[in-house]
Order: C-alpha cells, then structure tokens, then sequence
C-alpha cells in the first residue's frame, strides 16, 4: 500500500502542536498571572485544535485499513483486530502514565507544585488513591493529558460497527453517528462518566474520518472544485474565524454590536461551531499540503512524517517529555514566555529524535540486511488520499 506523506506530516505536526498545547496549558497552571503562552499553534488561530486532526485522522486510517480486514476476512476478524489494537493503546497510556508516575515521585526532578497542580497526588499521596487509579483503569478517569488515548480506546472498538454500517450505507452512517452527536449537544448530560472529551460528541470527528477515507471525499472536493479555489474559499473562511476570535478574546467592544460572546466552541461537547471550523480546517490543511517529492523530502517535512508514521509511541514519549520540560522549569528557571518557547523547542526536539530510534527499532536491523523489514506504520498503515470503495458482500477484497 502505496504511502501518502501528507497524511503523514499533518499527523506528525498534530502530535507537536498537542505537545506544545499541554505544555503551554501546564504552564499558565504555574506561572503568574499574566502569563502569555508563546506557542502559535493551530488553536490560536481558530476555535478547533490539533485534538481534533489527532481524532479525524486516525478514523481516516482505520477507514483505509481496516476495510480491507472487513472485506477479506469478514466481520468477526475485524472487530477481533479492533480489540487487539485498542488493547494495545490502552496498555500504552497506562504504561505512560506510571513513566510520568515515577519521575515526578522517584527522581530529581521531582516537584510537588507540579504534582499538585496537575491532580496528581491522588494517585499516590492520598487517602483515595486506590479509587484513583480504579477510575483510571477502568477508563472512568483520566489524569490531565491522558484523555486522547483514553478516547481512542473506546472509539477504536466501536469502529467495526460504524464500517460494517458504511458498507450497507454510508448516508445511513452519517446519520446515526451525527444523531448521536446531537443529543449531547441538546442534553450535555449525556456523557460516559464525565469525561473530559465527552465520547459520544468526539465518535462524530472520529467516524467523519473514516467516512471521509472510505469515500473518497478530498478527492472528489478536488475533482469537484478546483484546488485553489478551495483554498481560497477555505482560506478566506478560517481568517474570517482568526478576526472574529481576536475581536472576540480582546474584549472591545463594537459599535451598535458591543461585545462579541462566541458560543458554541466548548470543546467537550465539540459544539458546532468548533465542528465547522475544524472541518474547513481540515480541508484547508490536507489541500495545502506539498505535492512536489522534493518538498515531501525536506529535512522538516520528513522528520514531522516520520513522527507521524510512529504516531502512538511519539505521542506518548511526548505527553513524558511535556511533564519533564514542565518539572525542569520549576527546578532550573522562571516560568515566563521565552523559557516555555525554549523548553517547547527542546521537546519537538525530543520527539523528533525518538522518532528516528522508532524509525530504527521497526527497521529490526538486528535481522541482518537481508531479511531486515521495512518500517512499519505503529498505528495503522497510511494509503493516498483517495478513498477505498467496498467491495460487494460475498467477494474477497483487497489485502486477503
């Protein structure tokens, strides 16, 4: 399956802007007030975030991939892999979580404001801590920074049946999965155990994802409309969203207007405003992209597809880095823009490094040049952004 390094490079840059997010987000926890986070990412600049790209994306490769498992051997096997995976993913959130555990209680860089600050004590210091990680195990709770993976457990095995739904009718998938999201929207209540990223509003971006690979749709936008068109309308939207925003968050007030009161970007919910926004975004973002191979092989572009292609362990080495970072300001430095954006420049750093050991380990060069395996994708294999068609019940499909 023929790789595509656009989807590879936004994966990457998402997993780098979420770092930089949490970071940013742990810092204005400790600074003082006044504190300006000095990183530009995609949640400065409109109403959705990299949370949602994360979301989309790993629908669109679920789509891509997991249909093949459908088609070649049926739904029994798919779900069965569905499971495997998630297992997978939730071992390694658990596994991150007891790192982060043991460097901010058993190492230097240890610091009770830190730990305070991120809710972490009752996981250890407190009265309840068994009932902590109870919760947590049970993916009732989840700590600050662990609620992607925790999402993406569930989602993950639900997949089977939105594929399996998508093969009868797409439109019929469309509607069950956006029916869903609409009854959190009229009662927030509906939630599973008041998560952070409520699932039942998020399956929404998660299944767009998967619809949006499965049918083909950035290719027909482009066969449907010109590219740069596109952009331009795309474009012209999300800078509408950036002066709405700023007028917004700077509290003037306009003429015969007054002050602006955005509603509908709570991100819990996913409301429907940050919805629109995220998927002009996302067609923006994905048409925008470099086609040319020389601009796909660029040092910068590499190295975030690389991340990308190693997404699961590179995120997870990422929320490590964010704690550490986070610690090592407390105990070296002030808390202020210039040492976070220099901190946040070490951590992209970090996982862009680790990425390349990832790179390496997959490659298992300990097998010897003639049997050594290429890299493989850790999440799920990319394939071009084109869409994959099911093939009719009964018929063998690709990937047997």
């Amino acid at each position: 399956m023929q790789r595509d390094v656009r989807i590879d490079v936004i994966r990457g840059a998402g997993i780098l802007m979420i770092a930089l997010d949490h970071l940013g987000a742990v810092a204005a926890l400790l600074a003082p007030a006044g504190f300006v986070v000095p990183f530009a990412t995609w949640t400065r600049i409109g109403w959705s975030s990299a949370a949602e790209f994360f979301v989309f994306f790993s629908g669109y490769l679920i789509g891509l991939v997991y249909v093949r498992t459908l088609q070649a051997r049926g739904p029994f096997m798919l779900q069965a892999r569905a499971i495997h995976r998630s297992w997978q993913i939730y071992v390694a959130n658990i596994l991150t979580f007891c790192i982060v555990i043991a460097l901010l209680y058993g190492s230097f860089i240890g610091s009770n404001v830190l730990v305070e600050a991120a809710q972490l004590s009752r996981f250890v210091s407190s009265q309840a801590a068994g009932a902590a990680w109870v919760g947590f195990l049970t993916l009732q709770s989840a700590p600050m920074f662990f609620e992607i993976l925790q999402l993406y457990v569930v989602l993950l095995i639900l997949a089977p049946l939105f594929l399996l739904l998508a093969r009868a009718s797409m439109l019929a998938a469309l509607v069950v999965s956006s029916s869903i999201w609409l009854a959190v929207q009229i009662n927030p209540a509906i939630n599973l155990a008041s998560w952070h990223f409520n699932p039942f509003a998020w399956q929404l971006a998660f299944v767009l994802g998967m619809l949006s690979s499965v049918g083909g749709v950035f290719a027909r936008i482009e066969s449907a409309v010109s590219r740069r068109r596109a952009l331009i309308v795309t474009g012209l939207l999300l800078a509408l969203a950036f002066a709405i925003k700023a007028v917004d968050k700077s509290g003037v007030a306009i003429p015969l207007i007054g002050e602006l009161n955005v509603v509908g970007i709570d991100k819990d919910r996913l409301e429907a405003l940050r919805l629109v926004h995220f998927l002009v975004s996302v067609v923006f973002v994905v048409l925008a992209m470099p086609r040319e191979p020389r601009a796909q092989a660029s040092l910068p572009m590499s190295s975030i597809a690389r991340i990308g292609r190693h997404s699961l362990e590179c995120f997870c080495v990422s929320t490590i880095g964010v704690y550490i970072a986070a610690a090592l300001l407390l105990k070296t430095a002030a808390i202020s823009p210039f040492n976070v954006f220099i901190s946040g420049a070490l951590l992209v750093v970090f996982v862009a490094a680790f990425a390349v050991f990832m790179e390496w380990v997959r490659s298992e060069p300990w097998r010897g040049e003639r049997v050594r395996k290429p890299a493989r994708e850790p999440l799920e294999a990319t394939a071009p952004v084109t869409g994959v068609q099911f093939a009719p019940a009964g018929t063998s499909g690709e990937g047997r």
